[in-house]
């Protein structure tokens, strides 16, 4: 089964690389955002629709990829066959931490000689290894001001709809996320009828954080989405 990923808020893909290491048993495609033009999840869902590809696939969308994800599910793109959503949200993830991540200067504050013990805070956690950081501290650092604070604008917008929709889908959530509250996930409780949650230990950026444990568990929720997706044909 192909898999489909599609990053968090940087949207370049490169935080991928420590999980994909792990999925070697998957054909893994990463779907990196526009880093021009309008930053809503309307245009940029329409951007990734594009990309997708024409074969049968599973969706892993990532923190600020969620919304595109059960965007996606609504409009029941052909041969996607369920979504694993990763830390992420339907509704502004954590009020006040965006408010604040607005009036900051980002990339000035990534690059000071504290900026590393604020990001194992918040992040990545205090056992993220040096060259975890170095990636992190380089994605951030590569991407424009205005791109960053278009995108926590679009997260500070969004507001979560009841939905009642059939596509199987997993959610894996992050124990210690100090960006996404826990309570999140019962938006997506909410929006469909079939979900899986599978927990594991570590921060926010959980899949860079614990890539072994996350690749275990995508590919078990690969496996049962699949199996429930052909479930779902032979009914009708």
């Amino acid at each position: 089964m192909k898999l489909v990923l599609l990053p968090g808020m940087d949207g370049t893909g490169n935080l991928f690389s420590p999980l994909l290491g792990e999925l070697s048993e998957f054909n893994c495609e990463v779907i990196t955002l526009p880093i021009s033009g309008p930053q809503d999840y309307t245009t940029i869902t329409e951007f990734v629709k594009g990309k997708l590809p024409k074969e049968d696939f599973i969706l892993v969308a990532e923190s600020f990829s969620g919304p595109i994800g059960v965007a996606l599910a609504k409009e029941g793109v052909e041969n996607m066959k369920g979504i694993i959503f990763v830390a992420t949200f339907l509704s502004p993830p954590h009020k006040i931490l965006l408010g604040f991540a607005r009036l900051l200067p980002i990339k000035l504050l990534t690059s000071l000689p504290l900026a590393s013990i604020l990001h194992r805070l918040l992040f990545l956690g205090f056992s993220a290894s040096k060259e975890l950081m170095a990636l992190f501290q380089h994605t951030v650092l590569s991407l424009p001001s205005s791109l960053i604070k278009a995108r926590l604008s679009s997260m500070q917008s969004l507001v979560a709809t009841l939905d009642d929709i059939d596509l199987p889908v997993g959610y894996i959530q992050a124990t210690s996320d100090r960006l996404v509250r826990s309570n999140k996930i019962n938006n997506f409780r909410d929006t469909f009828k079939n979900i899986i949650i599978k927990t594991i230990n570590g921060p926010h950026f959980i899949l860079q954080a614990n890539p072994i444990a996350c690749a275990v568990a995508i590919t078990e929720l690969v496996h049962l989405l699949v199996s429930s997706s052909k479930c779902e044909s032979h009914r009708y």
